[in-house]
């Protein structure tokens, strides 16, 4: 009987401790959403990606389809001064595409056509395709070495700028495009 009562007590103790866990003031649950909470996106949002190519290339031209493309668009006000962007409600896309080696020469090839093309680095993005995160680690600073080339034959309204960057000598471009 000694045994029961004691599991009995033991049980009623932890009856009590999850209710009064379950129970409060409601400060909890104080981050949740109310009206006074502005909607606005912050700048440091997480980026979620996305990587349907059909989709992409309803945004942008693709005279060569990518074997893979992971792209994110941001609809903010973004000043970068590599691409020359101050203007206010801009629109931006960054662009993670993979082509086999035979398109990846003729897209470089196609692209050299508007502007010779130049050294550059590309800071690794969190969302990046694994592969390029790791060669971004080896250079100790983050970034990508590549070559830089003007982004005309992706250019598609509302797009009307923009930067086509080829990492090595891979298949890999980073492709970032903006509205103005």
């Amino acid at each position: 009987m000694k045994i029961s009562r004691s599991t009995s007590i033991c049980g009623f103790l932890v009856l009590i401790l999850l209710l009064n866990s379950c129970s409060g003031n409601g400060s909890a649950n104080s981050n949740a959403v109310s009206p006074n909470v502005s909607s606005e996106i912050n700048s440091n949002a997480e980026i979620v990606p996305q990587d349907n190519v059909e989709e992409l290339a309803k945004i942008i031209k693709l005279n060569f389809t990518p074997e893979e493309a992971t792209y994110s668009e941001i609809n903010q006000n973004i000043k970068n001064s590599d691409i020359n962007s101050p203007a206010p409600n801009e629109k931006r896309i960054v662009a993670v595409l993979r082509f086999s080696a035979e398109n990846a020469g003729q897209v470089a090839a196609q692209a050299e056509k508007y502007k010779p093309a130049a050294p550059a680095d590309v800071d690794a993005e969190s969302w990046f395709p694994a592969e390029l995160i790791a060669q971004s680690q080896l250079t100790g600073d983050g970034s990508l070495k590549g070559l830089t080339y003007a982004a005309d034959d992706f250019l598609q309204p509302p797009y009307s700028k923009g930067k086509l960057t080829r990492i090595g000598s891979s298949g890999y471009f980073i492709l970032e495009l903006i509205s103005l």
